[in-house]
């Protein structure tokens, strides 16, 4: 994460901004073809999503966090709180915005290059998020309409400090997402919505029906509910309380362990780097499969801590009380806790979006037996987090954040430095009864 990188980044972003200077407007239309829903919600909050849209709105979750000011760099917060805060409730002024090249998009967005690698992981698992939708083959730095549309309700709602029935909202959605249904007094005062805001909302659903399911993904309806703009209900208190990881508990990587053995967990976190759709072949049960690349990742990660782990207790060992080992005894020893008493967990069938705020919480729903956590962030996200040293790392917790195109490019000495240094802490007390046992 060095100077260098960032002036790359920042580059990198700049050629990306410029041809959307030029790009021909986007027409984005209203459906016309409402497919009715179901009478219920499926027995599964998420499942009338796919595996990669689940996994988009645990990441616009985040997203969202961020561009309400309530999370990401402190720099950037207050501008995020704001920003089009006084603008009018108006869907088709927000797309002529966005998609005009005559008009200025940071009346509804801050122009924030750290965001940047995080919306694009969010548009690699649903293109249909970007302003552009894949229809252009243009890289969008711009979320679509529809979140910018969100966003913008929920500003002026926790402004206001008035709440919505979302429930009310829910059960209506036959009626609401189809364009020839007039809104009626009844529908305002069961959701709680003025008629400017039930207007605004529509239009928003009914330009994109399909991103009305977003609604039920657990993770970003437990975001907008902490925002405390939704009144309390059944409905939408069953989906939040699906809002974890605990069906994704990630498994040992290697042969048996003892019981005791130090345990190192990878676990990736918004990251492009996951394959995924129908048509690809031994995807895991959730859905995914990383990359090539990401495999790479994972065992140069854990041969880098075996290697510096090794060297750093052979140097512990070699100094009194320890009794001298010859060579061969060494060996013998260092195969013995490398095959048993070092374990790694690797989540490797499916990404997750973990930061400072949620990492013990997750940790816990997917590796509780993990002594040791290393959160392996995709290209660059690291930067829509803030990292409290004093909080979120070692040695006040228990685990790390990597970038991983710093592991590729051998940038995390120190990181590795640390959790060698942990690992041996753990060890040091059974190399007597060990290394006598080598002895022998």
């Amino acid at each position: 994460m060095n100077r260098m990188r960032n002036f790359i980044f920042l580059l990198s972003f700049m050629t990306l901004l410029i041809p959307l200077v030029a790009i021909c407007p986007l027409k984005v239309t209203a459906s016309s073809s409402i497919q009715p829903p179901p009478e219920k919600f499926p027995p599964s909050p998420s499942a009338n999503l796919t595996p990669a849209q689940q996994y988009s709105g645990e990441l616009l979750a985040y997203l969202l966090k961020v561009v309400l000011g309530r999370a990401g760099q402190l720099k950037s917060r207050e501008d995020w709180r704001v920003r089009a805060i006084d603008e009018a409730l108006d869907f088709d002024h927000i797309v002529k915005v966005m998609t005009d090249p005559e008009k200025n998009q940071l009346d509804f967005v801050v122009l924030d290059p750290d965001i940047l690698d995080l919306s694009q992981a969010l548009f690699h698992y649903d293109e249909k998020l970007s302003l552009y939708r894949g229809d252009y083959g243009v890289t969008s730095i711009y979320p679509a309409p529809e979140i910018l549309a969100i966003r913008l309700f929920l500003l002026k709602k926790i402004k206001s400090r008035e709440k919505m029935d979302l429930d009310a909202f829910m059960r209506r959605e036959a009626d609401l997402l189809n364009e020839n249904y007039q809104t009626s007094q009844e529908d305002l005062t069961a959701t709680r919505l003025s008629a400017r805001e039930m207007k605004f909302l529509r239009d928003t659903f009914q330009n994109d029906p399909a991103f009305f399911r977003y609604l039920t993904c657990p993770f970003l309806l437990k975001e907008i509910a902490e925002t405390n703009v939704l009144a309390s209900g059944d409905l939408t208190e069953k989906i939040i309380q699906s809002a974890d990881y605990t069906q994704f508990r990630c498994k040992p990587n290697g042969p048996w362990k003892n019981k005791d053995a130090v345990r190192i967990a990878f676990l990736p976190s918004m990251t492009k780097e996951f394959i995924f759709g129908k048509n690809q072949a031994s995807l895991s049960e959730y859905g995914f499969k990383p990359t090539e690349f990401l495999e790479e990742i994972f065992i140069k990660l854990k041969n880098e801590i075996l290697k510096t782990t090794r060297e750093s207790l052979k140097r512990k060992l070699s100094k009194p009380p320890y009794p001298k080992l010859t060579e061969p005894q060494w060996h013998k020893l260092w195969h013995a806790l490398s095959q048993h008493d070092i374990a790694f967990y690797i989540e490797n069938r499916r990404p997750l979006v973990i930061y400072p705020e949620n990492a013990s919480k997750v940790i816990h729903e997917v590796c509780p037996e993990a002594d040791f956590t290393v959160i392996l962030l995709g290209k660059n996200t690291y930067r829509t987090i803030y990292f409290d040293p004093a909080r979120d790392l070692y040695p006040s917790v228990n685990r790390l954040y990597m970038d991983i195109m710093d592991i590729q490019y051998n940038q995390v000495g120190e990181e590795i430095a640390i959790i060698s240094q942990f690992i041996c802490s753990r060890l040091i007390n059974r190399m007597p009864d060990l290394m006598e046992h080598v002895a022998k």
